[in-house]
């Protein structure tokens, strides 16, 4: 075929949603339809005609948005009125649209991409976005997950790009201007099996606006349990029922919170998935019955590769139903070797796969596990080995490896969340993922995988959960205390104890979205109480102040699974016109607290930047003023964290699990400005889809400092246990005025690990005014 002809062979689809996406499709050969995603939500993108300019350019144009696509040379443009949206290159011979290059101007920021690197940003980086297991991160450029989402940044502009394709790529991005390509991203089809469309979609506006249109798109994140958000402890293994028990009881014996322990493939009968040991878990109905009388839940590991054994029951179940993965070359399943030996894999694309393995959890629920954790499900075809999977004679019955492999931990964990909604009905679920892709927040949270007991995986731990949130996953986390002890098979032996390090994990830890402590096989133990008093302390005070912020992890968990929005977030997602330099050693949780955690050893002080506005010290309720830097000192157990002038934080008593903390009461503490506000959202933790009561906080501060805060409670249908609140001031405010005033009570900051000087005013729950004079001075300067 003349060359002239397959220049001109493309056909070109758009279609758009609102004014914050723009979709279009660059098609290898004529085509009448996008390509078909069944896990996309498309209800709200409508076509747009696309027609042939006198330059023979397809043109796409609604309302101020226009596209251009020039099929000779591949250039493609898309503009929002005088502002240029997107622009780049796609090859249109050779091999078709197998390379696309994405123009990024100067000082042009890049993040998201999920978990793809250590690093706070992602310019000047190499990806291979083909899930691996990194076998304790040793393959450089890879990594267990794969998300096509870039994230662009430049001063309070910003745009989002998904590439919607499941099969690997290869992605290189610089910002170097002068470089051949400029500051670009080069995206190419790693091992091309056929010309593939460039299905691309662009999103527009701000920060907030692109993440609520990718995660429309892509698929609102869960909402987790309550117990999830509390925090969990877990090891490769805890071998018995009775060490389970043992550990359990350690918690409640020290005055440790705690909501879940999790148990490793010891559980297993020959580490056989749905199968209970009879020598380790005699009695796993007794176990969980034991712990749930100290509050105390389980979650359980399930690996996707079952035994092929004669004997065992799940395999010929699938054997017989024809659920597995086959070969290339004939019809016969393909054949790993993973934890219990000779394995096959079930084929997760297939419906009738997924109703299956649901089916199957069945062992497992009545036993009384509350949540499944889902490993080696890149999948880890064989153990051990850091061969590249693709060269495995591996297809699924409907499209080949390539196509489905970074997509295998999706369909497991949508076959899992499935096995929640039929045996657990109507409860919330709770699934753990390693491997993940695009939209794999409707399904499961995600952690990082096999990490290091190093300072520097306790800095990559923050950027991975920032830039997954940035991809739309806000319920993530990393090991906390790292897994391993580095890269390649000798990281599986950790015999030396970092005291601090693990002490400043724990404390950043106690922030992230998910809060679990795990370590490797042939590890010391890793429980808090294990590194000495000093560090058992220090553990049990940021355990404590999670768990007394569990209504504002719950209220912004809330606000996650509607809009999208991430709870650990880049300062400038909050301040846009900040500039990130030196804003990467701190973070927002919420719009409402800013943290500068220790990530170096031997820090004695840092260096906090805060933006404009009032602070004050969560800890000693001392105020700082924004707009300039501070210095400050981080004695063990101590790094800044603040509240934002202006805030209402919802905090409650601290007890021994999350459903218990929130249950025993409501404060709501308020941070003076000249506005405030806050929402609080209350439910039961467990029952999925339930309206919440929520609480509005709304208050003004006038010229003499006198406040006027308004309460509104909206019921929905959870009645919460308690009638009354505690409405939290600063000591200055202690006379109330009105009708309705009651006397205040000083608060036991002690009590709280703080030392601020605050006043409780216990109200009904009701909706009210309340009004309160300003009586001194705010404390600190």
């Amino acid at each position: 075929m003349p060359e002239t002809q397959i220049r001109n062979s493309q056909s070109v689809m758009t279609q758009m949603a609102g004014s914050t996406a723009f979709r279009f499709c660059i098609f290898p050969e004529p085509s009448a339809d996008f390509p078909e995603n069944p896990e996309l939500s498309l209800e709200n993108y409508q076509p747009v005609q696309v027609h042939r300019d006198a330059e023979g350019k397809a043109v796409a144009k609604k309302k101020d948005v226009r596209f251009a696509f020039d099929p000779p040379t591949g250039i493609f443009r898309l503009d929002s009125g005088s502002e240029d949206l997107l622009a780049g290159q796609v090859r249109t011979v050779e091999q078709p649209l197998d390379r696309i290059k994405i123009q990024l101007e100067a000082d042009e920021e890049l993040y998201g991409m999920g978990a793809a690197s250590n690093e706070p940003h992602r310019q000047n980086q190499h990806f291979l976005l083909r899930s691996m297991d990194t076998l304790f991160y040793s393959t450089p450029d890879q990594t267990y997950s794969t998300f096509p989402f870039f994230l662009i940044r430049k001063g309070k502009r910003f745009r989002g790009i998904y590439l919607n394709t499941s099969y690997p790529l290869d992605v290189t991005t610089t910002d170097d201007t002068s470089s051949e390509e400029g500051a670009s991203i080069i995206i190419q089809h790693f091992r091309p099996e056929a010309p593939q469309p460039l299905d691309l979609f662009c999103f527009y506006g701000t920060i907030q606006q692109i993440l609520d249109a990718y995660t429309a798109l892509t698929g609102r994140p869960f909402h987790p349990p309550l117990w999830a958000m509390g925090f969990h402890q877990s090891r490769w293994s805890y071998k018995t029922a009775d060490r389970v028990r043992e550990i359990g009881q350690g918690f409640r014996q020290r005055d440790l919170p705690c909501d879940a322990i999790h148990l490793d493939i010891h559980y297993m009968d020959r580490y056989r998935v749905f199968t209970w040991s009879n020598e380790r878990f005699p009695d796993p109905s007794q176990l969980h019955k034991d712990l749930a009388e100290i509050g105390i839940r389980t979650v359980a590991i399930v690996d996707p590769g079952v035994f092929i054994g004669d004997d065992y029951s799940v395999y010929l179940d699938g054997l017989k139903q024809d659920l597995y993965c086959k070969r290339t070359d004939s019809e016969d399943n393909y054949r790993g070797k993973v934890w219990p030996g000779p394995t096959v894999f079930p084929d997760f694309v297939e419906e009738k796969t997924r109703i299956w393995w649901a089916s199957h959890h069945k062992t497992l629920f009545d036993a009384g596990v509350s949540g499944i954790w889902n490993d080696m499900n890149e999948p880890v075809l064989q153990i051990g080995k850091a061969d590249e999977p693709l060269d495995q004679p591996i297809r699924h019955q409907s499209g080949s490896h390539a196509r489905f492999r970074n997509l295998y931990g999706n369909f497991e964990a949508k076959a899992t969340r499935d096995g929640f909604h039929r045996w657990k009905k109507g409860q919330r679920s709770f699934v753990l993922t390693r491997s993940a892709h695009s939209g794999i927040q409707k399904y499961a949270a995600l952690w990082t995988g096999d990490n290091h007991s190093s300072w520097e995986h306790l800095r990559a731990n923050l950027n991975m959960v920032i830039n997954l949130g940035l991809t739309g996953v806000p319920m993530c986390g990393a090991d906390v205390g790292g897994f391993c002890r580095g890269p390649g098979a000798m990281g599986a032996v950790k015999l030396f104890k970092d005291k601090e390090l693990f002490a400043r994990w724990m404390e950043l830890g106690s922030l992230m979205p998910f809060f679990r402590v795990h370590t490797v096989l042939y590890s010391y133990s890793q429980e808090p109480w294990s590194f000495g008093d000093e560090v058992l302390e220090i553990s049990r005070k940021h355990m404590n102040r999670r768990y007394r912020l569990m209504h504002y992890f719950a209220g912004l968990i809330h606000e996650s699974h509607q809009t999208g929005q991430p709870l650990i977030r880049p300062v400038w997602y909050e301040f846009p016109e900040m500039q990130d330099n030196g804003l990467e050693a701190q973070f927002m949780l919420g719009s409402h607290l800013l943290a500068c955690p220790v990530l170096h050893s031997g820090m004695k002080k840092v260096n906090v930047i805060l933006p404009p506005g009032e602070w004050f010290d969560f800890e000693t309720g001392r105020r700082y003023v924004g707009g300039q830097t501070h210095i400050m000192d981080t004695k063990p157990g101590y790094f800044p964290l603040f509240v934002r002038g202006g805030a209402a934080i919802p905090t409650c008593p601290a007890r021994r699990n999350a459903e218990d903390s929130v249950r025993a009461g409501l404060h709501i503490e308020i941070y003076p400005g000249e506005t405030m506000k806050g929402t609080i959202v209350l439910d039961d933790g467990i029952t999925e889809g339930q309206e919440p009561t929520r609480i509005l906080v709304n208050g003004t501060q006038n010229r003499t400092g006198q406040l006027t805060i308004r309460i509104d409670v909206q019921p929905g249908n959870y009645q919460p246990p308690f009638r009354k609140f505690h409405l939290r001031l600063p000591g200055v405010f202690r006379h109330m005025l009105g009708e309705n005033s009651v006397n205040g009570s000083t608060v036991d900051a002690p009590r709280e690990d703080r030392s601020l000087d605050m006043i409780a005013f216990e109200l009904p729950l009701e909706s009210d005014t309340y009004k309160f004079d300003f009586r001194n001075t705010i404390q600190g300067g």
